[in-house]
């Protein structure tokens, strides 16, 4: 685990035209609904002191991210780690067209999840170990400072396991909503989650 202090406010992108649909690496941009969100976003953060811009490579994440940062001088960083968890063979499908596809892998995934992959997907270990380095180069960039990372639902929820303590079953329990932001803070080595500053988290019945 990291040990440099820092803040994070860890932002997921806002709305884009795939929503509803599995959208792991696939890549598209904000829907006009999300880019109101993001200047939404933009504008309730103007006043916090960021140090550092962070974000996915990914469209969705890089506009969100990009219009945060017109609202500063600070550039944004792209660390492609911190994309979402690949789908394989289930990107851009919903949920009643991979069922009508396998419906017994479906079941399985569903039962299993996160542990069983998409197939031809990413395995939730690896991605977890990825995203943990993610969040360790990020304090390591932004060490004594606060930094705005704009990433995907996946890697917020995932994030937030190790912060709480969950094992991951709990990773379908945790919701994330487009555009929110959710503020966590490292001292002396120990993460602690300070809340929501936009949108909602919850624990849902699955």
């Amino acid at each position: 685990m990291p040990t440099a202090d820092c803040t994070i406010l860890l932002i997921r992108h806002a709305h884009n035209g795939m929503a509803g649909r599995f959208c792991g690496e696939s890549d598209p941009p904000l829907s006009e609904l999300g880019l109101a969100q993001a200047a939404n976003l933009a504008s309730e953060l103007a006043s916090h002191p960021l140090t550092h811009i962070f974000s996915s490579d990914l469209l969705r994440a890089r506009q969100t991210a990009e219009i945060i940062a017109s609202r500063s001088a600070l550039p944004v960083g792209l660390l492609p780690a911190l994309r979402e968890i690949r789908f394989g063979q289930w990107e851009g499908l919903s949920w009643d067209e991979v069922s009508a596809r396998d419906a017994d892998y479906a079941a399985r995934w569903m039962d299993a999840y996160p542990l069983l992959p998409a197939p031809g997907g990413e395995d939730f270990a690896a991605f977890r170990e990825r995203v943990r380095g993610a969040l360790a180069e990020v304090v390591r960039l932004a060490s004594g400072g606060q930094a705005a990372v704009v990433t995907h639902g996946g890697v917020i929820r995932t994030v937030l396991l190790d912060v709480l303590g969950l094992p991951p079953a709990a990773l379908a329990s945790l919701s994330c909503e487009y555009a929110s932001c959710t503020e966590l803070q490292l001292r002396d080595g120990r993460w602690h989650n300070l809340g929501l500053l936009r949108g909602q988290q919850q624990t849902k019945s699955q």
